[in-house]
């Protein structure tokens, strides 16, 4: 004979196909219990099944069920008072396909997905829980655990129907864990993922309700969890999507709130959806979507999009809408003109047709970019909105400047409509990139080009997909020209607001409301207007600024390049030429850095317009602003001028290039026009320039060479500032190489000259110079009185307004070289401290990390080594403020390097002083600077206290020679050097 039980669901016991009748129940379960554990004791037996009978009488009863059973299966008593099933016997079990789902069809399946043993009448049974309901868990977890693996099974496959199995596997799941969050999650996602949107929003109702109404809790699916909070608008930064998988463009999270919104819908309550974003975000497909997925609940959805073309044509969105729902007002009523219908009218016709009737069908009136609507369908609407006689459903999309206009115009606030707003918002860097591997999968995708693909479309959907499109042989296109979405925009505008528009354009970045006042001709009140008639239009944004004026800017990049696009050569020749006159007449005559951003747009306007020679002259003027806030260690400027330089990392790669771009332009001036005064002035300032900047570079012969060519060419045009200029920066060079000879001669001939032009700043710098040259050469005994006379002078001309803050520090700083250099530590330590806490007070960071570095020095030389090392951390701190590169020397780095090799190796960190002291020597044979030079020996000569400890590599790559060596080398370098020179005790 051939057994098979069936444990899932009603339980029954089969021979021979056929189901075998038992005379009483509890013999039948008695039969399934024995199959299920193969041996029983029959105490057991009598607890579970018999436990409201005495143990006599049930006895009795488990004696006439194993009679009977005996005849059927081949059941055992053992001495041992047990009930056991002969291990030879063979019988089918259901429960044993649970291991092996993967291989069976949804039809056995759905067999197996029934509880263990499901007869109502036994769970009353005393006792007989305890044995039931372990069993009932333990094949519901294997039940679970394999339709888990069978759908992960399928997920990780790659056949058509993977997705609709795992749905399958988790359908089943959530019926088996109706509280399970995950489950029910990761179900809401496979319908997402295979655009079953409804039954999404469906099942996470569902699973919502169940869970509130039987916890009292709200839930939250892991993978949607911003579906149960409808209610919230979205942030204004949109955040990237918790599914990796998913792509951006789909925007699922925010498709999925408005269609849960729409399916809550109930009769006698009106539902208004509102979708804002720009050009370009995705309304269109957004709300296809949406009316896609409501058509399958069974919805009827009437759309009309309002056209900008349109926007003067009275009525002509609404017209449209009634053709589509195949309504002829005329007809009807016998109207033979558009201007004898009545708003009213239309408007119930409208009304007919959205409104809920009593059926309980849903429909849904849809209008696209409320943006372009014309005043009279405003009325139509307004119209509808204010009919409260039944519910009725609408969606609405626009650009976010309309939405104010909305809201007051349809007072929807006070309107018992049931409102729901999201805004589209860009793409971020990480959901661009993940939109390039979607569309692109065979490309390679760094990070570089893929900030470049956000750079170019700003995260606008429109434009990453035009940019990304391919070509035939499948490769990407990036140089071909795409649709820009604001071309046909700009092209229905009068003439006047894109006149307007095109003058915004021509301005780098922002553009003010006087420039454009004065660029126009026109008054700042017409200005306004512009800008008033071209607000919903979603071009520009305002932002007030300074002086009463308020600044326009693009809401988006593309719009500029279609601004230029549609623009004729003589129209953007004429705005640039316009620009360049009004800015001008407006420069001052002596420019401050505070005027590099007027420097900076006449260069701009001059380049556009194709001014080659203007062009050259404000590029030189804007980069010596640049330079004097970037290069100088000690710049003249006054603090006023210093509080507008934002130092970044990007300001020396800056001037290399705006140099070499200057430079080109000369050459080419020089060999298409020849030397006209004009060019050789500009060439001189270039040649200053290009000097300094290769001194602040460290290429100091170059640099001599070039700022000598400086000097000739100045003298000989005869113009006094330019001759002063460049040789300061002959002193500059002199103080890098520290040169105290060459620094004197320099010095004293620039403040002589100085002096006789009645340039008193540069004659305060030049005095400076002076007291550098005396403590260089050991003339301890002037020091103090160049450094007082030019303390003086800048004590002077701040009485006039200006306040010269960071050269009063200098004097402070210079004057602790001169106490160092007579040996007296402490008091340059307080010169040094003095600096720093002047600099700090008032944000002035220029030179400081030069100053704490020598303060460094001065508390080694004191014995105060955590001090030392607490200034240099803070040295590393302003260098990171003024983007300064260590490794470059400047600003304390040629100094600090040493030292922090000598702290490194009192704290015994070898590995870390190694680095320093390589980076420094580094340094040292780059420039030859002695002061660097010999502080790296003083620094080793040191390290010959700690020999003992020191580990013998470390010894031998840097202690390279003996001890008399770097006293001889260090003694030769004081004649050179006069502040480095310290007691030999100290050594």
């Amino acid at each position: 004979m051939k057994y098979k039980v069936r444990f899932l669901g009603t339980p029954e016991l089969f021979i021979d196909g056929m189901p075998h009748v038992f005379p009483f129940k509890k013999a039948q379960i008695l039969a399934l219990m024995l199959i299920e554990e193969k041996t029983l004791s029959k105490d057991k037996i009598c607890e579970y099944l018999w436990a409201d009978k005495t143990m006599d009488k049930a006895r009795r009863n488990l004696s006439n069920a194993l009679s009977h059973i005996k005849k059927i299966l081949p059941v055992n008593l053992s001495s041992g008072g047990s009930v056991l099933l002969d291990t030879k016997f063979k019988i089918e079990r259901d429960i044993d396909l649970l291991p092996r789902i993967d291989a069976l069809g949804w039809t056995e399946i759905s067999d197996l997905c029934r509880p263990f043993l499901d007869i109502a009448e036994i769970d009353d049974w005393p006792s007989f829980s305890d044995w039931l309901l372990p069993k009932r868990q333990h094949y519901h977890n294997m039940l679970v655990r394999n339709l888990k693996k069978r759908a992960q099974t399928q997920l990780a496959g790659f056949a058509e129907s993977r997705f609709d199995d795992a749905i399958l596997c988790y359908e089943r799941l959530s019926e088996c864990e109706p509280y399970d969050e995950k489950i029910h999650g990761e179900l809401v996602r496979l319908y997402i993922k295979t655009n079953q949107k409804i039954k999404a929003v469906d099942i996470a109702r569902s699973f919502s309700a169940r869970i509130e109404s039987d916890f009292g809790i709200k839930a939250d699916l892991s993978d949607i969890s911003t579906l149960m909070k409808r209610k919230k608008e979205v942030p204004n930064i949109r955040t990237s999507s918790h599914n990796s998988e998913e792509s951006p463009l789909a925007r699922n999270d925010e498709i999925l709130r408005m269609l849960d919104f729409f399916s809550g819908a109930v009769p006698g309550r009106s539902l208004c959806g509102l979708v804002w974003g720009e050009q370009g975000i995705g309304k269109t497909v957004f709300v296809n979507e949406i009316t896609s997925c409501l058509m399958e609940r069974g919805w009827e959805c009437f759309s009309v999009d309002c056209w900008q073309e349109e926007k003067s044509y009275q009525l002509a969105p609404v017209m449209r809408l009634l053709k589509s729902m195949h309504i002829s007002p005329a007809q009807q009523e016998n109207i033979k003109s558009l201007s004898e219908f009545s708003y009213s009218y239309i408007a119930d016709l409208i009304y007919q047709r959205i409104a809920e009737t009593g059926d309980g069908a849903h429909r849904l009136l849809v209008i696209e970019n409320i943006q372009w609507m014309d005043d009279a369908s405003w009325n139509i609407i307004e119209s509808l909105m204010c009919d409260n006689s039944a519910s009725r459903h609408m969606l609405v999309t626009g650009f976010e400047e309309i939405r104010s206009a909305f809201m007051l115009r349809t007072t929807l606030a006070d309107e018992p409509f049931e409102k729901f707003e999201i805004t589209l918002r860009r793409f971020n860097l990480e959901e661009t990139g993940r939109i390039c591997h979607e569309m692109a999968p065979d490309e390679e995708w760094p990070n570089e080009r893929i900030h470049d693909v956000y750079m170019q479309t700003e995260g606008n959907p429109f434009f990453i997909k035009e940019l990304l499109k391919y070509k035939l042989d499948g490769m990407i296109d990036g140089d071909a020209p795409y649709k820009n979405a604001y071309l046909s925009m700009i092209e229905l505008l009068d003439e006047d607001e894109r006149l307007f528009l095109e003058a915004v354009a021509v301005c780098p970045e922002s553009a003010s409301m006087k420039e454009i006042s004065r660029v126009l001709e026109i008054s700042p009140l017409q200005v306004s207007k512009f800008y008033n008639n071209l607000r919903l239009h979603g071009f520009l944004r305002e932002q007030e600024s300074c002086g009463g004026d308020v600044l326009y800017y693009f809401t988006h990049a593309k719009i500029r390049e279609a601004l230029f696009e549609g623009m004729s050569v003589s129209r953007k020749a004429a705005l640039h030429a316009k620009n360049m006159e009004i800015l001008e007449a407006s420069a001052p005559t002596v420019l401050q850095y505070r005027h590099k951003k007027i420097c900076s747009r006449l260069y701009y306007h001059c380049h556009e317009a194709k001014l080659t020679e203007r062009e050259l002259y404000w590029r030189i003027r804007e980069l010596e602003l640049h330079f004097m806030a970037v290069h100088e260690v000690f710049p003249t400027l006054v603090d006023q001028d210093l509080m507008h330089y934002i130092p970044t990392a990007e300001d020396v790669n800056y001037t290399q290039k705006a140099l070499a771009d200057a430079w080109e332009i000369m050459n080419r001036l020089f060999r298409t026009e020849g030397g006209s005064p004009d060019l050789l002035r500009m060439e001189r300032d270039l040649y200053i320039l290009k000097g300094g900047y290769l001194w602040w570079s460290g290429r100091y012969d170059d640099a001599g060479y070039m700022l000598r060519g400086a000097v000739r060419k100045a003298v000989s045009i005869g113009e006094p500032e330019p001759v002063i200029k460049a040789g300061v920066q002959m002193c500059y060079l002199a103080i890098q190489r520290d040169d105290a000879k060459r620094l004197s001669f320099c010095a004293e001939k620039l403040y002589r000259f100085a002096k006789k032009t009645g340039y008193r700043h540069w004659e305060g710098v030049a005095l400076r110079f002076i007291a550098i040259a005396r403590i260089l050469a050991g003339r301890h005994g002037e020091v103090e009185k160049y450094l007082l006379m030019s303390t003086m002078i800048f004590e002077k001309l701040e009485e006039k307004g200006q306040n010269y803050t960071v050269c009063l520090i200098a004097a402070e700083h210079f004057r602790g070289d001169w106490k160092l250099a007579q040996r007296e530590i402490e008091e340059a330590l307080s010169f040094y401290e003095n600096c720093i806490n002047i600099g700090e007070s008032i944000a002035l960071f220029r030179a400081l990390g030069l100053s704490l570095a020598k303060a460094a020095f001065c508390l080694m030389l004191l014995g105060r080594y955590k001090d030392a090392e607490v200034y240099l951390q803070r040295m590393g701190k302003i260098c990171n403020i003024m983007h300064t590169d260590w490794e470059d020397g400047l600003q304390g780095g040629g100094i600090a390097f040493s030292l922090m090799g000598l702290i490194n190796c009192l704290k015994k960190d070898w590995y870390h002083a190694g680095i320093c002291f390589t980076v420094a020597k580094r340094l040292v044979n780059e420039t030859r600077r002695p002061i660097w030079q010999a502080m790296l020996f003083w620094a080793k000569l040191e390290l010959f206290k700690m020999r003992d400890d020191m580990p013998r590599e470390f010894a031998e790559s840097v202690l390279k020679h003996p001890r008399e060596w770097y006293e001889e080398q260090l003694e030769l370098l004081r004649y050179k050097v006069g502040w480095i020179a310290v007691d030999n005790q100290r050594l």
